[in-house]
């Protein structure tokens, strides 16, 4: 009997992530590609902190990048009285217990639950800096984490599958890009990586430069760079994790996100096993060297 009840939620589950279904007397369940699809009719209240330089570069990079919606700029007071109203999505900094601030993508509603395109959604969060001791990196990198914000919302109005969940592990971009270097940030290696503060190469195509090189590369959205960097709190604690990327310099595609916990000094950025992982993906070709 417990085998049959737990091929029975199983297939349950699978019915809602792969569209939704009527369940008795209880109304439509419904996808996040269904509750999206109002997002491009509706306006983003991009909620600005009170942080004079972050809304400086929050309010030029999101009148510089921002595209797939109708957007207007509010103060906190204004998220408070308005959050509820499901005329409305919401761009905004959130935090969370380990020490991590995110970019956050909500659609205002009431009801949190899946029985109404127009109940609250949470619809992606992207980390953004530590919330304290922070190194100025991420100014440089908001940019790239707007466009995920971006990116993630196409393909999830587009696509009932893969972006359901959320921002997830993923590397199944790294192979498309085998003629582009990967840039590491030395302070963005992990103390599992051998000679890491002096190193040039880690692997053919794979290189390690300061962090100067490594923003300047992405500043200048280089054609054939990719850039790897690491977003996590100052300190590690039992909650805290880190969070790495891999963008393109000059399109801000995403071509590797994974996170890990970072419990001990010395364990944040790229470990040994994730350049072996992404050297393996990647597999660099040079057209030089292949003449």
């Amino acid at each position: 009997m417990l085998s049959r009840w737990r091929k029975y939620l199983i297939a349950v589950v699978i019915m809602v992530l792969a569209g939704g279904f009527e369940a008795a007397g209880q109304g439509r369940i419904y996808t996040r590609k269904a509750r999206l699809a109002d997002f491009q009719t509706k306006t983003t209240k991009v909620v600005l902190s009170g942080d004079s330089l972050l809304d400086i570069a929050l309010r030029e990079e999101v009148r510089r990048r921002w595209r797939i919606s109708p957007f207007e700029f509010c103060d906190p007071d204004d998220f408070e009285a308005l959050k509820n109203d499901s005329a409305y999505y919401f761009l905004y900094l959130s935090q969370d217990g380990s020490g991590m601030a995110y970019l956050t993508l909500m659609k205002g509603g009431n009801d949190e639950s899946f029985r109404s395109v127009e109940s609250k959604l949470e619809v992606v969060r992207i980390p953004f800096s530590p919330v304290q001791i922070t190194s100025g990196r991420e100014f440089v990198y908001l940019p790239a984490i707007i466009d995920m914000v971006q990116f993630y919302v196409e393909e999830s109005l587009t696509s009932s599958a893969r972006t359901l969940l959320g921002l997830s592990s993923y590397n199944g971009n790294l192979s498309k890009a085998r003629r582009k270097k990967i840039y590491f940030s030395r302070d963005d290696l992990d103390i599992t990586v051998a000679d890491r503060d002096s190193t040039e190469m880690l692997a053919p195509g794979l290189m390690a430069v300061d962090n100067f090189e490594a923003d300047s590369l992405f500043e200048a959205g280089s054609r054939n760079a990719l850039i790897a960097f690491s977003i996590s709190p100052a300190e590690p604690s039992r909650r805290a994790k880190c969070h790495n990327f891999i963008v393109a310099a000059d399109t801000h595609d995403l071509y590797y996100y994974q996170s890990h916990r970072y419990s001990k000094p010395g364990k944040r950025g790229f470990s040994k096993s994730a350049i072996k992982s992404i050297r393996r993906e990647h597999n660099y070709k040079d057209e030089k060297r292949k003449k």
